[in-house]
């Protein structure tokens, strides 16, 4: 067991609970407005706060560990493919932000299913979308234990399971005590490890290599494939489209990531959040996919690609340094299990329980329910993951389209277009959701494509077809999301927004 590289990454661990520790004080003097503080930070993060949290919604242990481990197998084709998740912010600021704080606002929306049941009226929206978060994000969650478990077994020395049960128990606590706020603030202070880590390593790197040259030279002599297209990972143009679209402008489906349009603070923040954001991705995306054929050139015999860069800081850092750097990917990892923990607990606190069950649920039940769902949820998850994914990214993939394909349309069409309507919604989301499974299920790549982009095409089709052909929405809802006068339980809207 490496105790200088475990003690800087136990601190660490330590001090995310106590942040946690402190909102959950936070938290319980906001009694008069619970969901609002637990699952949207009050709406008042500000740019920098808000530029981290949306990242670390995306930076994961696909970014960390699994973009590395598919760089160090499939060369640099894979940073192309990966880039277009730097402008993610753009997209999602800058499609959604205004409009959808705006609208959020009006409507007392704190989730996405929130926006979805007002927007939309009908139970099948309000299930099927809830079906889709789940299943999914479930998914992609158990990449997530997976890789904070490995990095763990990799410093510990322990087997994968202790691994998996010391780094589960931590992330699911965090949430529990602090919520949105609490989470929200961690992603600020974890996105600063994530930066410093991987500077560290990229200096690391150069140092041992001569430089970005040299490394280009050497595996062009010995994988001449890993600095080519279509190279290994078989970048063709059709391939690159459609990774575009799944980690592009189809990222506005990821539920984590789109109710980052609900918590700014006012226009300035968003704005300078959104650049801040570019910026940030920028570093991560193509930083640490670009460093996995790097670590081929050092480490040239790694059996299992996702473990490439937990082995060379292992062996080439200091032990108190690659503690420090080892905290970067952990703090991906927690960050995205935070955000997913809690649109999990919110579908099912907010959207079901709220909706189906006791419509009428005191305060109190509502936040001793919003506490044990979180946790039940994370607990389930911890399970499942004792039998860890062989490739997280590919996991982490697989999660993502699927959101994409089935919430996509019913989100953005819902915001933009006036005609939209159940009927649109309902076959939008389960010819998406259903396409995208057997899609992947019994094709790859169809067209040469990632089956998102045919998916994607069907959810978008879907919605515009059945929508001009059944009944338009009803004047209630139009005046609600267009109209001058806002929903009569709604307090006035913040009008900082709207500057």
């Amino acid at each position: 067991m490496r105790l200088d590289i475990l003690i800087p990454i136990i601190l660490y661990l330590l001090a995310t609970l106590l942040i946690g520790s402190y909102f959950h004080k936070y938290l319980k003097k906001e009694k008069s407005n619970f969901n609002e503080e637990f699952f949207v930070g009050g709406r008042s993060l500000g740019p920098m706060v808000l530029a981290f949290t949306m990242v670390a919604s995306a930076a994961s242990a696909g970014t960390f560990i699994g973009a590395t481990g598919v760089g160090y197998q499939q060369g640099f084709s894979w940073p192309l493919i990966i880039a277009a998740q730097t402008a993610m912010g753009v997209y999602i600021l800058g499609i959604l932000g205004k409009k959808f704080a705006i609208i959020s606002r009006r409507i007392g929306a704190v989730t996405i299913t929130d926006f979805l049941k007002e927007r939309y009226q009908s139970h099948a929206v309000i299930i099927s979308s809830a079906i889709g978060i789940l299943i999914f994000i479930s998914a992609y969650m158990v990449a997530q234990f997976a890789g904070g478990a490995r990095i763990l077994e990799s410093v510990t020395g322990l087997p994968y399971h202790w691994g998996l049960l010391i780094f589960g128990s931590v992330v699911v606590l965090l949430t529990v005590l602090g919520g949105y706020r609490g989470v929200a603030i961690t992603d600020a202070i974890q996105g600063l490890a994530m930066i410093l880590g991987g500077i560290l390593v990229w200096i690391i790197v150069m140092v041992k290599t001569d430089g970005f040259s040299a490394i280009v030279s050497r595996l062009t002599l010995d994988h001449p494939e890993l600095v080519t297209l279509p190279g290994a990972s078989g970048a063709t143009p059709s391939l690159l489209f459609s990774f575009f679209l799944l980690f592009g402008i189809a990222m506005i489906g990821l539920p984590h990531a789109a109710v980052r349009g609900m918590t700014f603070k006012d226009s300035k923040s968003m704005h300078k959040g959104m650049v801040y954001a570019v910026i940030i991705m920028g570093l991560f995306s193509i930083g640490f996919a670009s460093l996995g054929p790097m670590v081929r050139v050092l480490l040239p015999e790694v059996e299992v690609p996702d473990m490439a860069l937990l082995l060379l800081i292992i062996e080439l850092v200091p032990g108190w340094l690659a503690g420090i750097i080892l905290a970067a990917p952990l703090a991906a990892i927690i960050s995205t299990v935070n955000s997913m923990l809690l649109v999990t607990s919110s579908t099912i606190v907010k959207d079901l329980y709220l909706n189906y069950i006791n419509p009428n649920a005191s305060e109190k039940s509502i936040t001793k329910l919003s506490y044990y769902s979180t946790l039940i949820i994370g607990i389930v998850v911890l399970l499942i993951t004792l039998n860890p994914p062989e490739l997280i990214q590919f996991v982490v993939i697989f999660a993502i389209g699927g959101l994409e394909a089935t919430l996509f349309a019913v989100i953005v069409f819902g915001l933009y277009w006036k005609r939209a309507n159940k009927w649109g919604a309902i076959f939008s989301m389960c010819i998406g959701f259903v396409s995208y499974i057997v899609a992947t299920m019994m094709f790859e790549n169809p067209f040469g494509m990632h089956p998102i982009a045919i998916s994607l095409f069907l959810n978008i089709a879907s919605m515009i077809v059945f929508s001009y052909l059944t009944e338009k929405p009803s004047a209630e809802i139009i005046n609600k999301f267009w109209g001058a006068t806002p929903s009569k339980n709604i307090n006035q809207v913040n009008k900082n927004i709207a500057k």
